[in-house]
């Protein structure tokens, strides 16, 4: 019966919420002296949620929080005023939160976001022995044909062209006549991505990648050709291409904290000549 009256309740809220909440706030539930009020859960409800979904998420929280109510009035009987005592805590929380939102404040009116090609290149070649793959990666040329195709040899020819003219033409024969086609030779992928779109078995791709750069797989009733342009090997150094917008990263955040540092000792300089602060 309690659970019908409170869905009754519930809807009765939610149509309140598509038309405003009346003088009289509708008690929603009650825990021993605490209450929960309709406009407690006025904004709870998103703008255009169905009205079952609302009812749920009503629901939820009205449940939510009664049990939150019985555990804190639990744990506010069965602790000492020294254990509840926070309020030290809570100061040193709402400080750090006023000093990271100023800050952050700082960082956006003031950051610098351009970050130079050239300053990124000389951090990678500075830097370059903490760049590391932990996947091998392949740069690569494919395309999947029906092996009925009357075009077979010739995009096999195209796509194992070591001309970077040809590629024109590969693409012109692979959109009329390929299954699937990729030219990946500005871009890395993972061995495992170069699998899943050209799915020959390799036992050991190390052996795999410096072995074989053209490759031919037949799977019914398609054909596979691939030539692979380059390729890295696990642990050996990332390209630069792969790290650009980490250096990027990093490089914004070094200069956040000089932005940060600098406003820190400015302040404190300016307090020493104002004589605003001592140590006793």
């Amino acid at each position: 019966m309690r659970k019908l009256i409170s869905l009754f309740t519930l809807t009765i809220v939610l149509a309140a919420c598509n038309t405003g909440f009346d003088k009289d706030d509708r008690t929603i539930a009650r825990v021993y002296n605490e209450y929960l009020y309709a406009s407690d859960i006025e904004s709870l409800v998103p703008k255009g949620t169905p009205p079952s979904d609302s009812l749920s998420i009503m629901q939820n929280y009205v449940n939510t929080w009664v049990k939150n109510q019985l555990l804190l009035r639990q744990a506010e009987r069965n602790l000492n005023d020294d254990q509840k005592d926070f309020s030290n805590q809570l100061e040193d929380y709402k400080n750090s939160l006023i000093i990271y939102k100023y800050e952050t404040e700082l960082v956006k009116q003031n950051l610098d976001t351009l970050v130079d090609a050239s300053e990124i290149e000389d951090y990678y070649f500075d830097n370059a022995g903490n760049f590391r793959l932990n996947q091998h990666i392949v740069k690569l040329v494919y395309a999947r044909v029906n092996e009925e195709s009357d075009f077979l040899k010739k995009i096999k020819k195209l796509v194992w062209s070591k001309n970077e003219a040809d590629r024109d033409s590969l693409e012109y024969y692979c959109m009329r006549y390929a299954e699937d086609y990729d030219v990946i030779d500005r871009e890395w992928i993972t061995f495992d991505e170069m699998q899943r779109r050209v799915p020959i078995p390799v036992v050991n791709p190390v052996t795999f990648l410096g072995r074989q750069s053209n490759i031919e797989f037949h799977d019914e009733p398609d054909w596979y050709f691939a030539q692979i342009l380059d390729y890295g090997l696990i642990d050996s150094i990332s390209p630069l291409s792969l790290e650009k917008e980490n250096i990027r990263s990093v490089l914004l955040n070094k200069r956040k904290k000089r932005l940060i540092k600098k406003m820190q000792d400015e302040l404190y300089e300016q307090a020493v000549k104002e004589n605003g602060f001592e140590y006793y």
